[in-house]
C-alpha cells in the first residue's frame, strides 16, 4: 500500500491504523527507512487492545528519490509495511505574472469543491471558458470592457468594476486573499477529508492559466463575459450563451 501526504513543512499525515496486534506484544516499533524525509511523530497510540494509531511527518519531499518505506513491527516479530510518498506542497504561480493573477481569479471565480453540486470536469472546462473571455477581451477592444489600452491578462483583470475583489490587483480584496489561502492551505493538509479534490481544483486553475493558447471558443461569437448564475447579464450588450458550474457565460450582441 501507498500512502501520499504533503511536502509542507511540518505536515502530519493522516491517522494511520494498526490492527490485530497480539497483547503479548504491546506497542509496535515503528521505524522510517528515511527519517531524513518521513519521521515517525511520536509513540503509536493505543485506540483499543491491539489497536494503535500512529502519525507521520514530512520533513522533505520524494521527488526523484523514490517512496520511503515505513515499518510497523511487534516484539514477535511480525511486520507490516507502508510506502510512503511526499508530494511537492501546491503553490499558487507568482502574483505579478499574468499565470499568477488567471490563476487567483479562477479560484475565486469557479465552482470550488466546498460546494455541493461540484463537479471537476465541469468546473475545469469553465475555467477554460473564462481564460476564453479574458483572451477575447484583450484581443478585442479592452476600451469596451473597462481596460483601455491594455496590454496583458493583468490589465484585463484589474480593469474597474469587472471581478469582484480584483479591480486593484495584486492588491485583490482582503476576503479574496483569505478564500485563496484557505483554498492552499486545505490542498497541503493531510488531515483535511478535501485535500484531494482542492489539489486537483487549484491544480487546474494553474494548468489553465498557464496556457498561452486558449481553449477552442465554444461560442462561434466569441464568449466575453461570465456571472454566476441567475445574477443577470454584465450589461445591455452581453447575450446569454450557457450556464456551466454555476457560472453564467455571455458572447456579444453585433
Amino acid at each position: 500500500m501507498t500512502i501520499h501526504i504533503s511536502s509542507t513543512e511540518g505536515n502530519s499525515s493522516a491517522s494511520i491504523e494498526i490492527a490485530d496486534v497480539p497483547r503479548p506484544d504491546g506497542v509496535p516499533r515503528i521505524t522510517s527507512s528515511n527519517p531524513d524525509v518521513i519521521s515517525v511523530d511520536g509513540m503509536p497510540r493505543i485506540r483499543a487492545v491491539g489497536n494503535f494509531s500512529f502519525y507521520l511527518k514530512a520533513l522533505a519531499t520524494t521527488s526523484g528519490s523514490g517512496p520511503v518505506t515505513v515499518t510497523a513491527e511487534t516484539r514477535s516479530g511480525i511486520q507490516a509495511t507502508l510506502r510512503v510518498v511526499v508530494d511537492v506542497a501546491i503553490e499558487l504561480p507568482d502574483p505579478a505574472t499574468e499565470a499568477g493573477a488567471v490563476a487567483r481569479l479562477l479560484m475565486s471565480e469557479a465552482r470550488g469543491p466546498s460546494h455541493a453540486d461540484y463537479l471537476a470536469a465541469d468546473t475545469l472546462d469553465s475555467m477554460g471558458w473564462m481564460q476564453r473571455v479574458l483572451e477575447n477581451r484583450l484581443a478585442s477592444d479592452p476600451s469596451q470592457f473597462g481596460a483601455p489600452g491594455a496590454n496583458n491578462l493583468i490589465d484585463i483583470i484589474r480593469a474597474a468594476n469587472q471581478f469582484d475583489g480584483f479591480s486593484d490587483y495584486p492588491n485583490h480584496d482582503p476576503g479574496v486573499r483569505r478564500r485563496l489561502q484557505q483554498m492552499v492551505n486545505a490542498a497541503n493538509n493531510d488531515n483535511d477529508r478535501m485535500q484531494s479534490d482542492f489539489r486537483n481544483f487549484i491544480q487546474n486553475a494553474i494548468d489553465v492559466a498557464r496556457l498561452r493558447v486558449a481553449i477552442r471558443d465554444p461560442s462561434s461569437t466569441g464568449l466575453f463575459g461570465w456571472r454566476a448564475a441567475g445574477t443577470g447579464s454584465p450589461g445591455p450588450r452581453f447575450a446569454r450563451f450557457r450556464t456551466l458550474a454555476g457560472n453564467t457565460f455571455f458572447t456579444l450582441r453585433p
